[in-house]
């Protein structure tokens, strides 16, 4: 490497020949004259020189100002001639003008999360889509094209047309098209991985590379200078061209923890800033059912150290429903690192009063024994279930129940006007039938909130009087009560028979009355009615053995625990469910809690995830950001996922550039030169001119 060499943004400047230098020992010959060139040190005055004087010292000033310039010209102009000699040359960095030389040229497009980036109002990616579909379409005939996306794992969008395994039907018009149609992606920035694709679509032989990319987040170009250095060192030309704004920033929340505090807790929350500026922002926590809460943050700006922290705590309500929560922050800069997804507990208890209308002589014959056990099959469910009688209710009125279910109760009376007003508040009642039961006296008490009037009990007629009646398939379309069964779990509903249920008095279906469920014959058994924000349903059978086989069948506790969310209260799902966490573009994996149990696992969008599936484990590579969730076919979640972004691709500082790995990697071959010698000599000529001009014709005064 030359040792005279200059470098500046990638424009170089070298000596060919730096031994003519030495000639610079010429420069010395005007100075020495001009020394020389001395006014006579001896004088003699006589009259007329004290006549001019005053002229004298004038013409002195003028010359000494007259001599300098001269001598300035001179100087100049044969260090001009000097450094000719030593042939220095301009090399600039080669641009992408004319690709297509080699015949064989692969797009490389950066769609990684980082792309998002706005520039005057759009997308670096939306910019690069529009550049590669112009190099495209601007390829002169007969050139192969491929193109490559680095975002997340590096692939190949289109094979190197014309090759073997390639599509040779791809024309410039179609790669163009297939590159405008390429989507955003949340991926991390992969420049190694899409540059080993290039180098195993070239090969041995030379091609040229466009690479689309904003160059933000750091290590990106540093871990691929081995690749650069393999396709330079077979001909291979590398053209990036950036899509960055001048200034960038970005708001990205990183981190959201719940801890013990006030009230139900609090949540610690941090947000990063990478601009320039001090910014206040807000920031808010949704709440695993939408409900959001807002605080403001103070954010420094960034500095060489690092990016601004911003920290804050946010306070949640005493009674949360447990699951996957979010914080998100306002910027525009980059939307699609806005928000953080988190785990929150459940927090507080959602209460269920049971009213036992027959208590019974031993567990099993008492009305609300399997009804109790559906709702809270494990201590950690989140439901606390308070059995009373009748004559032992309380708390209705003061909010302490979301749900109240009265079984098999012979007269409403004693609770009728608690039930009423609890309802009329927003409280969710289920009135459960049995022995017990006096239609009249439900009539009198509660008929202004029942869906339908009561009438005498009966056996439901059937084929086989011993299995009792079926039920009838319901629809998770006309009824949102069904859709967390709309994949698998409706047929449970067929497997149940009712022996023995109240009749209704006939009703007008529609508006705020449905009927949930009904027998293959057309006889009710789950209506519900809506009053304002609370609701009422009647289960025309009994919740035990007595009436129908519905605690034995696999659908109960599911159906149970469904009932009490759609009725107002928070079941408490998931409550016993493991809680894991991911990024997109890695693994996860989430272990069943038995051998062979089918599970499905639902996105962000409510879709359905595939997976790999073993015995005991289900794994996938996310793609997206969110809350996943695993549930079996029947029953609670099994596990909530929390998937995150890579922080690292929020960083959207640029780093070492891909011109500067080119240029580490083989500077010499990869510029433009600019001869530079004419131009000096030239310009040396000019100024010995120019020299001539000024001093000549001048006779030295004496």
């Amino acid at each position: 490497m030359n040792i005279f060499g200059m470098s500046l943004f990638g424009v170089s400047a070298l000596l060919i020949a730096p031994a003519a230098l030495a000639a610079g020992f010429v420069l010395a010959g005007p100075i020495l004259a001009h020394l020389v060139r001395r006014m006579p040190t001896e004088r003699k005055a006589f009259g007329l020189m004290f006549l001019l004087e005053r002229l004298q010292r004038r013409v002195q000033r003028r010359r000494q100002m007259h001599d300098r310039l001269l001598l300035l010209l001179r100087l100049l102009a044969l260090a001009l001639v000097v450094l000719a000699a030593a042939r220095p040359e301009l090399r600039l960095p080669q641009t992408a003008e004319g690709i297509g030389s080699t015949g064989r040229v692969v797009i490389v497009i950066d769609d990684s999360l980082s792309m998002d980036q706005r520039i005057g109002g759009e997308s670096a990616l939306s910019l690069a889509r529009k550049e590669g579909a112009r190099v495209a379409r601007g390829l002169p005939a007969g050139v192969r094209v491929a193109v490559v996306t680095m975002g997340g794992a590096a692939q190949t969008l289109v094979p190197l047309t014309g090759d073997a395994q390639g599509d040779a039907q791809d024309d410039t018009e179609g790669v163009a098209a297939k590159i405008e149609a390429l989507q955003q992606g949340y991926g991390r920035t992969d420049l190694h991985g899409a540059l080993v694709l290039v180098r195993e679509m070239l090969g041995e032989q030379p091609g040229e590379v466009l690479v689309l990319t904003d160059e933000a987040g750091p290590g990106v170009v540093d871990r691929a200078q081995e690749d650069v250095d393999w396709l330079q060192g077979r001909g291979t030309a590398i053209y990036p061209q950036v899509f960055a704004p001048e200034s960038p920033q970005n708001l990205v929340p990183i981190e959201a923890s719940y801890g013990e505090g006030l009230e139900g807790g609090t949540v610690s929350v941090k947000v990063l800033n990478y601009g320039a500026e001090a910014r206040e922002v807000p920031a808010t926590v949704a709440l695993p059912d939408g409900s959001p809460i807002t605080t403001f943050l103070q954010l420094p700006g960034a500095t060489e150290e690092g990016p601004g922290i911003g920290e804050g705590r946010i306070t949640v309500p005493r009674q949360v429903k447990g699951g996957v929560a979010s914080l998100t922050v306002e910027d525009d800069a980059l939307p699609l690192d806005n928000r953080f997804w988190f785990h929150l507990p459940r927090i507080g208890a959602s209460r269920v009063l049971v009213v036992d209308g027959d208590p019974g002589s031993t567990a099993t014959a008492s009305e609300v024994y399997f009804l109790e056990r559906a709702l809270a099959p494990w201590a950690s469910a989140g439901v606390a279930v308070d059995v009373v009688a009748p004559s032992g209710v309380t708390g209705l009125e003061a909010g302490r129940y979301q749900v109240a279910f009265v079984a098999n109760v012979g007269d409403p009376g004693v609770v009728a006007p608690k039930l009423v007003e609890f309802v009329r508040k927003g409280g969710g009642v289920v009135l459960s039938m049995g022995r017990n039961v006096r239609p009249e006296r439900y009539n009198t008490a509660l008929g202004s909130i029942l869906p339908a009037a009561l009438q005498t009990s009966q056996p439901l007629p059937s084929p086989d009087e011993r299995k009792g009646a079926p039920l009838a398939l319901p629809d998770p379309v006309a009824h949102s009560f069904f859709k967390p069964f709309a994949r698998s779990g409706l047929e449970g509903f067929q497997k149940i028979r009712v022996f023995s249920a109240v009749q209704l008095a006939p009703f007008a279906e529609g508006g705020d009355v449905q009927t949930l469920l009904k027998t293959r014959d057309g006889q009710p058994v789950f209506v519900s009615r809506n009053i304002g924000t609370g609701r009422v349903a009647i289960w025309t059978s009994t919740m035990d053995l007595s009436w129908s086989n519905l605690p034995l069948q696999n659908i109960f506790l599911p159906f149970i625990q469904r009932m009490v969310g759609w009725m107002g209260g928070d079941t408490g799902e998931g409550g016993n469910a493991s809680r894991a966490s991911g990024r997109v573009g890695d693994r996860v994996e989430i272990r069943l809690p038995e051998r062979g149990v089918e599970a499905e696992i639902t996105g962000p969008d409510g879709r359905f995830v595939a997976v790999d599936r073993e015995a005991t484990a289900l794994s996938w590579t996310p793609v997206q950001p969110g809350p996943f969730e695993v549930r079996p076919v029947e029953g609670p979640p099994l596990a909530w996922v929390a998937v995150n972004l890579d922080p690292a691709e929020s960083d959207v500082r640029r780093g070492r550039s891909i011109e500067e790995a080119r240029l580490a990697s083989l500077p010499e071959q990869l510029q433009d030169r600019v001869p530079l010698e004419q131009w000096l000599v030239l310009g040396g000529a000019l100024l010995l001119a120019g020299a001539a001009l000024i001093g000549g014709g001048r006779a030295e005064p004496t």
